[in-house]
C-alpha cells in the first residue's frame, strides 16, 4: 500500500534511523531526517510535515539527552494549527505498563524492535488516517467559526438596522421629536393606564402663527429653522414624562400624564414665555414669531371618552386661540358652554368615527353631552321644559 506523506524521522545513531528509512521511502514516503530535537523543530516551522517518527537508541543517548516524550510534545505544539502524529521506535521492548503510560503522555503510537516494513507501513497508514480526520475536523471548525463569525457580523448590522428602523419610523426627521404614528401609539396607552387608574392626561397641541406667511418672506429654510428651535423650547419646557412630538406641518403635541387643568396651565404658561422670550433671527433681523397653544384634559374634561376625542378637542381650543387674536392658550373648559356644546352636537352621535367604539364610551359621552347641554341652554328653555303647561 503506497504512503504519500511527507515524514520527519528523528534519531541520532543513524545506523538505526537508515532501515526505518528505507522502509519508510519504499513505500512511497517523503523522508527527512534530523538528529535531534532542535533540527527537527526547524523542519516542522519550515515545512508541511505529516508524521514524525522519533527513533530511541539506547547506545547512543546513555544519559538520557534525547527524551522522545518531549520531544514529541514540542514538535505538537508547534503544529498547533493541525495534527502531528508522533510514532516512536524504540529497540528494546517495553512493558505494557510503560508503553501504556507513554501513549498517555502525547505520544500516538509506537512499535517495538525489530519491526518489520509490512507492519510498520499499516501503523504510517493509521496515524496518516487520523492526521487527515484531524485536518478535517480542523478545517470543517474554521468553516463553522468562519461562517459563525459572518453570522454575527449579519446580526449585528441586522439589529442597528433595525434600531436605526425604530427610531425613523417613530421619529420626525426635521426635529428629532416623535412622529404622529409614535404619538397617537402612546397616547392610546397613557389613555388606557388613566382611565383605569384614574390619573388625568392632558394633550396640549401648539401651532406656530401664521407660518405659511414666515415661509412666503423669509424662505424654507428659515422655516425649517424656526420649526427646529419651537421643539428645543417645547422639549425644555416639558416635563421628563411628557411626550413632545410633532403633530403635523406647523403644529406640535404634548402629551402630559399625571397632568390636571393647573399643571397643564402652568405648562402652556411656561411655553409662551419660553417662546416671547426666544430670538428668532434671520440675516441678523429678529422676526416676530408666536405661538398659540389648546389643551384638553381625561377625564376633567367630561365631554372626553377616547384618545381621538382628546385630541380633537385639544384642536378645538387651539382653535377658539386662533379666533382670539393668537399668540395664548386656551384650555377646552375655559371655552364658553354654548361653544362646548355646538362643537360636541356636531359630532353627530357614537357612530361618529372620532367615538371610542366600547358601551363604557358612549354612555360617558351620553352623560357628558346633557351636562353641557344644560349648561348652554338658555334658561327660559330650561323652565319651559321642566313645565309642560308653560307657553311654548
Amino acid at each position: 500500500m503506497p504512503v504519500r506523506a511527507n515524514i520527519l524521522l528523528v534519531g541520532a545513531d543513524e545506523g538505526v534511523t537508515a532501515p526505518i528509512r528505507e522502509m519508510l521511502e519504499a513505500v512511497g514516503a517523503t523522508v527527512q531526517a534530523a538528529p535531534d530535537c532542535l533540527t527537527a523543530m526547524a523542519l516542522v516551522k519550515s515545512e508541511p510535515v505529516d508524521l514524525a517518527v522519533l527513533v530511541d537508541s539506547c547506545d547512543q543517548n546513555p544519559q538520557g539527552q534525547f527524551n522522545p516524550l518531549e520531544t514529541a510534545r514540542v514538535l505538537k505544539s508547534l503544529r498547533r494549527d493541525r495534527c502531528l502524529p508522533v510514532l516512536l521506535v524504540v529497540e528494546k521492548a517495553l512493558p505494557d505498563s510503560e508503553r501504556l503510560a507513554l501513549v498517555e503522555d502525547g505520544l500516538d503510537d509506537l512499535v517495538g524492535p525489530q519491526v518489520d516494513p509490512e507492519c510498520l507501513c499499516w501503523r504510517v497508514h493509521t496515524l496518516l488516517r487520523l492526521k487527515s480526520t484531524s485536518d478535517q475536523l480542523h478545517q470543517v471548525q474554521a468553516e463553522l467559526e468562519n461562517t459563525l463569525a459572518r453570522e454575527n457580523a449579519l446580526l449585528k448590522q441586522l439589529r442597528e438596522d433595525n434600531r436605526s428602523l425604530k427610531v425613523r419610523s417613530t421619529t420626525d426627521g426635521l426635529t428629532s421629536l416623535y412622529n404622529y404614528r409614535y404619538l397617537m401609539e402612546w397616547l392610546k396607552t397613557e389613555f388606557k393606564i388613566s382611565r383605569r387608574y384614574g390619573h388625568p392626561v392632558s394633550m396640549i397641541i401648539v401651532d406656530i402663527d401664521y407660518f405659511k406667511r414666515i415661509n412666503d418672506e423669509y424662505g424654507h429654510p428659515f422655516g425649517d429653522s424656526v420649526l427646529k428651535e419651537v421643539a428645543v423650547i417645547l422639549k425644555k419646557c416639558a416635563r421628563e414624562s411628557d411626550l413632545v412630538a410633532r403633530y403635523a406641518g406647523d403644529e406640535f403635541a404634548l402629551v402630559c400624564p399625571r397632568a390636571g387643568h393647573k399643571e397643564i396651565a402652568a405648562l402652556t404658561k411656561r411655553i409662551l414665555a419660553a417662546a416671547r422670550k426666544h430670538r428668532y433671527e434671520y440675516k441678523g433681523q429678529r422676526i416676530p414669531i408666536t405661538l398659540s397653544l389648546g389643551s384638553a384634559t381625561y377625564p376633567d374634561d367630561p365631554e372626553i371618552a377616547s384618545p381621538e376625542l382628546l385630541v380633537f378637542l385639544a384642536d378645538q381650543a387651539l382653535y377658539q386661540t386662533k379666533r382670539q387674536g393668537r399668540d395664548d392658550a386656551t384650555a377646552w373648559h375655559d371655552i364658553p358652554p354654548d361653544t362646548r356644546f355646538t362643537i360636541r352636537r356636531n359630532l353627530h352621535g357614537p357612530t361618529h368615527p372620532l367615538l371610542a367604539d366600547d358601551p363604557k364610551s358612549r354612555l360617558e359621552l351620553a352623560a357628558a353631552a346633557r351636562l353641557v347641554g344644560s349648561a348652554a341652554e338658555p334658561t327660559s328653555l330650561r323652565l319651559r321644559r321642566a313645565d309642560p303647561t308653560a307657553p311654548s
